[in-house]
């Protein structure tokens, strides 16, 4: 291949000074040639090249691949070539007109202004303008195509509409222009404003998979990193074919908000950062709400009624899923466009959004459709309690419900189609049978008598297994019953105050509350957690938080009858006491980790003992607790540790094995251990501190490295006490290892940097990464972040949900960070260089000798499928969230339509951070 000649390698400068070596204006990931761009050399090859486009009075430098129109700067070929690759997406909110630029239109929205007449309005409509994509019969044909797939001329000729929509590689154009030409004027350019209203038909651009993965890219030998730039910008990432390019979800990556803001943060601005249009928006870091519709639709309530009758013999028919059209792809985008506009954990509440907003999903038609009790009659889930809810525990919850109505006609149609009996019994024990897989029970099946509950609890039980099930009708009933219980809690206390003592309508408060902080959707995430303190204000002035108001027991082999009945309910109901504080504190805690907010508990307040062993609370009867605790509790004459103790001495665990749940005991202790982690974090932010940060290390700073290294070594001591213990499970080594993590990275930074709080905060957020980049605390993040991950894979089927869903969220955050920022900082890929780390696997010398000094290149791997695993690396962002999105979904068949909202969420969530990182060449 020829050398450039000078006048391309004054062309590559311009547009990029940063780079030394002359390097083309096309993508290079491009695998095929582009068409010839005439540069002018000299004065003569000026004039030869008038043939493609006027020039341009002085010299103009820059050209157009696509059409070979020349410009003077690099913005306005940057605006141009938008019209090649975008299409005119900006639409005109009065009249519908289309334009290929934002001033353009807003230009045009201003001269409606002082239009009195509807003339505009009656000869312009959504039609006049270009549409964004022709199909392809229209195309050939060369007329007019519509927006609405199938267009109207291929309905009438009885054609298939198939969409010519260009592909990614396309749209990708804009991604390898410079990210220093982001600036804009007020003054167009003749030619660039002569060329917005052109008529252009996409290019079909050759699939880069199609050639030989042996052949170098044509422009690959011209591209390389500067040594001593701060990172390589777009125009240097030489981005490799990849067999994703032109799928769908990555086609309009590049058109998300958050890859122009990825962008403006890695690489440096050669202009003015003020001339630039403040539209970039960064990624919604905690925003895994769904705030769709939560109507019943025609079919669920068929599909609900049909779960009221008795003859479910019949199975469900199977569906087949079609292939989604063009039309639903365009409109995929949109909401994914939508969805990054959303600020997280902010609520903004509109004119219809009010309690009673979902009393329409309480109805229940008469249809005939699948049903989900054919499947219980089947025994697809077991029953804990050989129970059944009666009729008159139904009414007591219809009742219920229609205290809640507003207005009254609603009353009629929810009494007439409420869900039967049997439906709200096949809810309850849905919800029971999930509550003896978490590690917070507080419900004692021995004693448990279900239709003597509350009506209120069996409406928040109820609620609370609905949204369990995996149909979204069933989750719409869920999610308004628990509305529904949620308005006419606070009469019940108002009309009896001493209700606060009745642990029955308490724990009905708190299966809401559950029900709404993990629901997915923001308005009830956030009501919750405006509630969550009324139950613990409730039994903290109770003393149920104190010692004092569990003293021991004195059982003897001679105890016989009724005198042991007593004291076998007397321990029974401190203990469901006792087990109910805890998983509020346990909670709290869950909350407090999610939002990277302030706790409502406090682990020094909680002087009561620790939960009893799983043997004494579920004995089955009087003479079984007995014997049990004869046998544990010999020789003891104190109570069983609190939380605070094992603060104190570490030691009082495995001395008090035999006493407690081991399990529960140590989710209170690493969850407590939080509360200590946030402490440290709250000072090394208000000192403005961080642990990879180079200082002196001089006054506070000091204070608060000794004080991290303590809490690293309490940490590690646990581990090393309970490493052979079976009864800590993956749930506890996941919340260990991501404790860990939280102390080698701030989760703050790290939501800084995606976007949190805008552009400016991020700016400032990366120089600090950097340097955690740079440092052992990095490498030692991201190893337990890799641990999160292995101990999310051996979670029992369908339990990585909720908090645990969100811990895996937050290891992926860290390893995005760590990928995004080593790959935009370093000059060539060394991973076939090094030796592979898995992260995500047991410790080994060589995790050792990667954590200490940086050697090997960290690796994940997939979930296990019959033909293996699948390896990541961390430096490639987008294999890796792939990954981890796999790894997330796997815990429920690797589908999200068995996954609960805000595991669905959080996997697209996920994805996309691969995705955006992917479109700007970090992939």
């Amino acid at each position: 291949m020829a050398g450039p000649s000078p006048s391309s390698s004054n062309l590559s400068q311009n547009i990029d000074p940063s780079r030394s070596d002359s390097a083309s204006v096309y993508p290079a990931s491009q695998s095929y040639p582009p068409p010839p761009v005439p540069v002018p050399s000299s004065g003569d090859s000026a004039g030869g090249a008038s043939s493609l486009a006027k020039p341009e009075k002085g010299l103009a430098l820059y050209a157009c691949g696509h059409c070979g129109r020349r410009y003077s700067r690099p913005e306005h070929l940057q605006r141009h070539v938008q019209t090649h690759t975008l299409g005119r997406r900006f639409a005109c909110s009065i009249c519908g007109k289309t334009f290929a630029r934002a001033d353009l239109k807003k230009r045009h929205e201003t001269n409606h202004e002082n239009d009195d007449t509807k003339k505009r309005r009656r000869t312009t409509s959504l039609n006049t303008g270009r549409v964004t994509h022709a199909c392809k019969a229209c195309a050939t044909a060369r007329v007019k195509c519509q927006e609405e797939k199938p267009c109207q001329r291929c309905i009438r000729r009885g054609l298939t509409c198939v969409s010519s929509e260009a592909s990614s590689s396309a749209a990708m154009n804009l991604v390898h222009l410079s990210a220093s030409a982001r600036s804009k004027t007020p003054v167009d350019d003749e030619h660039d404003s002569s060329n917005a209203s052109a008529e252009y038909a996409p290019t079909s651009f050759p699939n880069p998979t199609s050639y030989p993965t042996d052949q170098p890219s044509l422009y690959s030998q011209n591209t390389h990193f500067h040594a001593h730039s701060r990172s390589a910008t777009p125009n240097t990432v030489d981005l490799p074919p990849s067999s994703e390019a032109g799928s769908s979800s990555q086609a309009g990556t590049d058109q998300l908000p958050f890859c122009d803001f990825l962008r403006d943060v890695l690489y440096e601005q050669q202009y003015d950062q003020s001339a630039r249009i403040p539209e970039n928006q960064g990624l919604a870091v905690l925003n895994f709400c769904n705030d769709s519709n939560m109507e019943l639709s025609d079919m669920d309530f068929g599909l609900l009624d049909h779960w009221n009758t008795d003859g479910m013999a019949s199975s469900a028919p199977v569906q087949q899923e079609t292939p989604k059209s063009p039309v639903d792809m365009d409109h995929m985008r949109q909401n994914l466009v939508t969805a990054w506009d959303v600020s997280p954990w902010r609520w903004d509440p509109v004119a219809n959004d009010n309690a009673f907003g979902e009393q329409g999903n309480l109805p229940v038609s008469k249809r005939d459709v699948a049903s989900i009790q054919a499947q219980a009659s089947k025994g697809s889930f077991r029953r804990v309690v050989d129970q059944k809810l009666d009729f008159a525990a139904r009414d007591g919850v219809l009742a219920l419900v229609l205290g809640a109505c507003q207005p009254d006609t609603m009353s009629s149609r929810i009494s007439g189609s409420f869900p039967s009996a049997d439906l709200l019994d096949t809810m309850l024990h849905v919800f029971l049978n999930s509550h003896t897989n978490q590690v917070s029970d507080y419900i004692h099946f021995p004693t448990f008598k279900l239709n003597e509950q509350e009506p209120e609890w069996i409406a928040g039980a109820a609620a609370a297994g609905a949204v369990l099930i995996p149909v979204p009708t069933l989750r719409k009933f869920g999610y308004a019953l628990q509305e529904s219980i949620r308005i006419v809690m606070p009469r019940r206390f108002e009309e009896n105050n001493k209700e606060i003592l009745n642990i029955g309508l308490i724990q009905a408060i708190v299966l809401g509350q559950d029900t709404g902080l993990w629901s997915g959707n923001r308005r009830k995430m956030e009501i919750a957690e405006c509630h969550v303190n009324i139950p613990v204000t409730m039994m903290r002035y109770r003393g149920k938080f104190q010692r004092s108001s569990y003293p021991m027991l004195s059982v003897t082999p001679a105890d016989e009858g009724a005198n042991l009945e007593q004291k076998w309910r007397t321990w029974v109901d401190m203990e469901k006491w006792k087990r109910f504080v805890f998983h509020l504190f346990l909670r709290d805690s869950q909350q407090s980790m999610t939002a990277l907010t302030n706790p409502v508990m406090s682990y020094a307040e909680l002087t009561l003992p620790l939960p009893a062993s799983k043997e004494l609370w579920c004995a089955k009867t009087a003479k079984d607790w007995k014997d049990a605790y004869l046998r544990r509790e010999a020789g003891h004459m104190k109570r069983a540790p609190s939380v605070g103790d094992l603060f104190r001495d570490l030691n009082l665990l495995p001395e008090n094995r035999h006493r407690l749940d081991v399990q529960f005991s140590a989710a209170i202790y690493l969850q407590a251990f939080w509360l200590l982690i946030l402490e440290y974090r709250n000072l090394c932010s208000s000192c403005r501190t961080r642990s990879y940060i180079q200082d002196t290390y001089e006054g506070s700073s000091s204070l608060l490295a000794a004080r991290r290294h303590q809490l690293l070594q309490d940490l590690q001591t646990f581990k090393t006490t309970t490493t052979n213990w079976p009864e800590v499970t993956a749930q506890e080594r996941l919340l260990l290892n991501q404790l860990m993590m939280a102390l080698h990275i701030s989760m703050d930074d790290l939501q800084l940097f995606a976007g949190k709080e805008g552009d400016e905060q991020a700016h400032r957020t990366f120089p600090v990464l950097q340097q955690w980049v740079e440092s052992v605390d990095s490498r030692a993040a991201i190893w337990h972040a890799g641990q999160v991950l292995r101990f999310a894979k051996l979670f029992p089927p369908a339990q990585l949900k909720n908090f645990y869903a969100v811990g895996v969220h937050h290891a992926a955050l860290a390893l995005w960070t760590y990928g995004v920022i080593t790959k935009a900082g370093s000059q060539q890929d060394m991973s076939s260089q090094h030796e592979k780390v898995y992260i995500d696997g047991p410790e080994a010398m060589s995790v050792q000798q990667y954590i200490t000094m940086g050697q090997g290149v960290p690796v994940i791997r997939g979930p296990n499928q019959r033909n293996g695993a699948t390896e990541a690396s961390v430096e490639n962002p987008k294999t890796t969230m792939e990954a981890v999105h796999d790894i997330l979904l796997a815990n429920f068949g690797g589908t999200n339509k068995m996954a609960p909202a805000i595991v669905e969420n959080l996997s697209i969530l996920i994805r996309q951070l691969g995705n955006v990182a992917w479109a700007v060449g970090l992939g």
